[in-house]
């Protein structure tokens, strides 16, 4: 995250580095981080990442790992940035520490440089690593359990990709994770990792770690937002009744009411009296006259104020108190209007008396009111925070280019009171957050602000990846009209705003927004005037395309699905259902019924996007993918699966996109193929083993074509490649190709070959990699002062061995009869 980017690797410290803080852990304590011993040099820290001040500055209450009573939890991967696909061992197996040595497939590792004896450390394989493929790991995922006496060094080596070569890695990274599983302050259970710099030795990644030191790492998590259970000194409290100055903007009004205040406080609360409404002052006279709700009020807005005193804004905390609080009537034409405002020239906060008492007059300051009044109170105390970071005439002039910035982040400040809930005003406006991480600036103070309130998520998110909120006062102290501070840590997040983009709005489905991927599946099918971010694609065929797939005809696919053109902002996202049945007349229409097994659906769209495609089934089963093919659609469906389908700009500017969803027949893969070969002509039958194989090709006409070869790739004599047409009842291909060859270059000297081939293809798709299964026929009779007939009957059984290679190996000329 923070110090080492978990989507593409990229290096932002050196060394062993801290652990970045969890969503989840924001009302867990600050973490003290553990420092190498007296004269040992320190790994260095550089600015993109933590500061060492920053790091100081968290030296707080430590909170340890939690351990088994004889073990340590140690979770190791290999994490970078490259094409997943390695799959885990079927049965898990577990091996255990010999000889100083533990070994398990191709990872080792060596602990002869430690204390333990054999049997003190085991190693096993994590089946469920999905998680941590989408944060950028590459290899197997392995659980070790080691004696919590160890002591001394252990050398890790664990293998690299094929692919992968040093020195040639397109800016590759290649750390080793070593992580536990932390019990945080609010009961839940998060895994975190540091990552270690790796050396490259024959194909494996060696890096050096000491589990004694590992056991002892703590976690970096930001203070409990709860108030103190002791509440400061606030001096005497007093009360006063009778006329005051209501000091809202340059134009002052002497109004009839009552205020209240603390000596030592810092805000002075007034409530006015001047709206003629008998119930509303009978209620203000029984019940607020009292002293006990303005002192509940008064204490939660010392609440905010020592929040923000002790979370790096004490500087500014102090500019415009004592702060007048005026308690008035927001709403608007007797509907809901806003629950509170910042004056920006007088620097009063204002509260809509309704959110704090209710429109009926019947409620105490208690329940939902106050917690709902004390998100108002973070949020407009804020905003003088902001005023006070810019300076007024600053502050003023940069309307338009932070309006937006100021709500987002005010509005983020209100998960201090509800930090699991998207404020009102956010839930309103989340339709904008879609528009674009950064909105367009405009010149309306008012729709600025609605684009803030709409993107207080997005501050959230980036608070919850960089370990805090210090970020936000850097961006105001070098804010500018291009935001590029803020861009900054946007990119210390994700390698580019095209991948935050991406990785920011799925993170939005999953479990940042206001609703889960059911909820946003059936909001596409009949989205809202505002819903603009979303939309479906039903897949339907006609009927004349079923009869065609019934009958196995060639030319049924593909099938082509569209969703409406929809327009996507700079960096902005859009959702999109694939629909694949619906409700009618109480009945449910399956959509799929008459799509064939094992086909396909491949999603692209023409433009400058990315495609990354969410699979769920009920609200615990989530799986997101890079992937925009969708391998056995139909299956996949009939398991109960529904598809999401998220579209992201990868660009700055506006663009409209079609997303399209082809069907097709299961891919298969080009190349050449090796395995098993059983060769017959006449009585003789001869079978070996990854000698003879098959070159898989795709014609310009869009058709497969099969040709037998070399286990090299090159051409097996100088047979054509024979096309394949797909049979959809018998679920085979089949192809025939009958050609002449002139085998003799002397044209007085004819020595013709006419060769009748016939093959069928099978694809068996149950394994992990498909397994082509061919019947092969080839009839040739050649002409040559006498006729002979041969025949070559060939069973094969083989698996994607390599790209296309080889050379053809033409002896004569070539035609082609049927």
């Amino acid at each position: 995250d923070a110090a080492f980017c978990g989507n593409c690797g990229q290096v932002l410290q050196q060394g062993a580095e801290y652990f970045s803080v969890a969503p989840e852990a924001q009302t867990a304590m600050e973490y003290q981080p553990s420092y190498p011993p007296q004269g040992q040099p320190q790994p260095p820290i550089q600015q993109q990442g933590w500061t060492q001040q920053q790091l100081q500055k968290s030296n707080r209450n430590k909170m340890l790992m939690a351990a088994a009573a004889a073990v340590v939890l140690l979770v190791i991967g290999i994490t970078g940035f490259w094409k997943p696909g390695y799959l885990l061992d079927l049965f898990r197996p577990t091996a255990k520490l010999e000889n100083g040595m533990l070994a398990l497939n191709d990872i080792t590792l060596d602990f002869k440089q430690t204390n333990l004896k054999d049997g003190a450390a085991t190693l096993t394989t994590v089946k469920d690593k999905e998680e941590e493929i989408q944060k950028g790991l590459i290899g197997d995922l392995y659980v070790m359990k080691i004696d919590k006496s160890c002591q001394g060094k252990v050398t890790v080596a664990v293998p690299v990709p094929k692919e992968y070569k040093p020195g040639n890695n397109d800016g590759l990274y290649i750390k080793l994770g070593v992580g536990g599983d932390y019990v945080l302050a609010d009961g839940k259970t998060t895994r975190r990792y540091r990552y270690f710099d790796v050396e490259i030795k024959d194909g494996k990644a060696v890096a050096v770690i000491e589990p004694a030191a590992l056991a002892q790492s703590t976690i970096r998590n930001k203070t409990s937002v709860k108030p103190a259970e002791q509440k400061p000194d606030l001096g005497e409290f007093t009360e006063n009744i009778g006329f005051f100055w209501k000091q809202i903007g340059k134009i002052p009004e002497v109004l009839y009411g009552e205020s209240y205040q603390y000596s030592k406080g810092h805000f002075r609360l007034w409530y006015d009296y001047n709206l003629d409404n008998a119930t509303r002052n009978a209620y203000l006279t029984n019940v607020f006259m009292g002293g006990g709700e303005a002192q509940n009020l008064l204490s939660d807005l010392e609440e905010a104020y020592n929040y923000y005193k002790t979370h790096g804004y004490a500087k500014h905390v102090d500019t415009y108190t004592p702060i007048d609080v005026y308690i008035t009537r927001l709403d608007k034409d007797g509907e809901e209007g806003d629950e509170g405002g910042w004056d920006p020239l007088s620097g009063n906060i204002q509260i809509n008396e309704s959110s704090v008492f209710d429109k009926s007059y019947k409620q105490h300051y208690e329940g939902a009111h106050r917690t709902n009044t004390r998100t108002t109170i973070y949020h407009e105390f804020f905003h003088a925070v902001q005023q006070s970071l810019l300076g007024y005439m600053v502050y003023a002039s940069n309307s338009k280019k932070s309006n937006w910035f100021d709500e987002a982040t005010a509005t983020h400040f209100e998960r201090i009171v509800k930090p699991n809930e998207i404020s009102h005003n956010g839930l309103k406006n989340f339709y904008r957050l879609w528009e674009g991480p950064i909105p367009e600036e405009s010149d309306d103070p008012i729709i600025s602000g609605h684009d803030g309130y709409g993107r207080g998520l997005l501050i959230d998110y980036i608070s919850s990846k960089l370990g805090g909120d210090d970020w936000i006062k850097a961006c105001y102290e070098n804010w500018s009209a291009d935001c590029n501070k803020l861009k900054s840590y946007m990119k210390q997040i994700a390698p580019s705003l095209a991948d935050f983009s991406a990785n920011f709005y799925m993170e939005v489905v999953r479990k940042l927004g206001p609703s889960q991927a059911g909820g946003y599946y059936t909001s596409c099918q009949k989205p809202s005037k505002e819903d603009t971010y979303l939309s479906a694609i039903r897949l339907q065929m006609d009927d004349k395309t079923k009869e065609k797939i019934a009958n196995g005809e060639e030319d049924a696919f593909p099938v082509v699905f569209t969703a409406p053109s929809f327009e996507l902002g700079g960096y902005g996202g859009h959702v999109v259902a694939l629909v694949s049945s619906y409700v009618f007349d109480m009945k449910k229409i399956d959509l799929t019924e008459n799509f064939p097994d094992k086909c396909q659906l491949k999603l692209e769209t023409e433009g400058d996007c990315r495609i990354q495609v969410i699979k769920f089934k009920g609200k615990d089963e989530v799986i997101s993918s890079n992937d925009t093919i969708i391998k056995d659609f139909k299956g996949q469906i009939d398991k109960g699966y529904k598809f999401l389908v998220l579209v992201t700009s990868a660009r700055p500017a506006k663009q409209n996109v079609v997303l399209k969803a082809t069907l097709e027949k299961e891919e298969l893969k080009e190349g050449i193929y090796n395995g098993k070969t059983i060769a017959t002509m006449g009585k003789q039958t001869r079978t070996v083993d990854n000698k003879v194989g098959f070159r898989l090709t795709k014609e310009k006409d869009g058709r497969w074509a099969l040709n037998v070869c070399l286990s090299n790739g090159d051409d097996y004599g100088s047979a054509p490649n024979v096309p394949l047409t797909y049979d959809a009842k018998l679920k085979l291909w089949k192809g025939h190709r009958k050609y002449k060859e002139e085998l003799s270059k002397d044209p007085k000297k004819s020595r013709p070959e006419v060769t009748n081939i016939n093959c069928t293809m099978k694809v068996n798709l149950e394994g992990k990699e498909p397994v082509l299964i061919v019947d092969y026929m080839l009839v040739s009779t050649r002409t040559w002062g006498y006729v002979k007939t041969q025949t070559l009957k060939v069973n094969f059984e083989g698996k994607w061995s390599s790209e296309l290679k080889g050379k053809s190996m033409e002896t004569g000329k070539i035609t082609i009869l049927e």
